[in-house]
């Protein structure tokens, strides 16, 4: 008797002169393959691993499988595609491709130390969760399960490292935009409080902006005037450019919210003119 075998392609009605077949011989097979040009930019730029430099890891180097560099680009590229959630990596940690992103040598996990993170090449959600919750300054109890935490100092100062490196040589007047807006929450964060103008429960995030760069993103609760700790980025800021830039001619612009007496004083104080504060 002649054994029915599963054919290993479909045939479909051609497309004009076009065989048009469905064949399952791919192997590995994602849906995220886009994610390889922001590989690509990071090859180019290295932003991603210099955000990685802004951590400091104590862990015991000869148990490390992760590294910070890994799990920092890890959860980016995550987010860049889309998966806002730490859960989603239990299933995206299994998806060769975004070993590949990471940079992972052995993409589909196989010679992972436990038996069980086989097939698994990066890191779960529990990790990434280890690493995002660890404050700045941990006590020491909170050190002996966390053990890599950020320094805000060098955090603040790659956005403006990236924006002074992508110029070839400094421009002869650059404006920054500073503004403030909603952060809407959907349940009952820390320091969650109701904002009349936005008629919602929300976060306050202040941004700074030149141009396509952000140099400045501050998380802040909404329950505060909209320009509040300004001026202490735009000294930072401002000083960490003319550092670089000691000629170049600085503006500020904002709406009405930050025509503040203590901020225009500083401004005209160190020769930066604002004239899109509006009255």
């Amino acid at each position: 008797m002649e054994t029915q075998c599963t054919p290993t392609q479909l045939e479909f009605h051609a497309l004009g002169r076009r065989e048009v077949i469905g064949k399952f011989d791919g192997g590995s097979i994602t849906s995220d393959a886009g994610g390889l040009l922001l590989r690509e930019a990071e090859k180019r730029t290295a932003i991603i691993s210099g955000f990685a430099e802004c951590f400091e890891d104590l862990r015991n180097p000869e148990a490390i499988e992760h590294t910070v560099t890994e799990l920092v680009a890890q959860r980016i590229y995550g987010l860049a595609l889309g998966y806002e959630d730490l859960n989603d990596h239990d299933d995206l940690r299994r998806d060769p491709l975004f070993a590949v992103l990471v940079g992972k040598e052995d993409p589909e996990g196989e010679k992972r130390v436990r038996a069980q993170d086989r097939g698994k090449a990066t890191a779960g959600k529990s990790t990434l969760n280890r690493l995002e919750l660890t404050p700045a300054e941990p006590t020491a109890a909170e050190l002996r399960y966390k053990k890599i935490f950020m320094k805000p100092d060098k955090i603040d100062r790659l956005f403006v490292d990236v924006f002074l490196q992508a110029h070839a040589q400094a421009p002869e007047e650059i404006v920054l935009d500073v503004d403030a807006t909603d952060d809407p929450l959907h349940g009952n964060q820390e320091n969650r409080f109701f904002h009349g103008y936005y008629k919602n429960y929300c976060y306050l995030p202040l941004y700074i902006f030149c141009e396509e760069f952000l140099l400045c993103a501050r998380l802040r609760p909404s329950n505060i005037d909209g320009s509040e700790g300004t001026l202490e980025e735009l000294e930072r800021i401002v000083g960490q450019i003319r550092d670089a830039w000691p000629s170049v001619k600085i503006i500020v612009r904002g709406d009405s919210g930050f025509c503040r007496d203590k901020i225009m004083t500083w401004c005209e104080a160190h020769g930066i003119d604002y004239p899109g504060f509006r009255y």
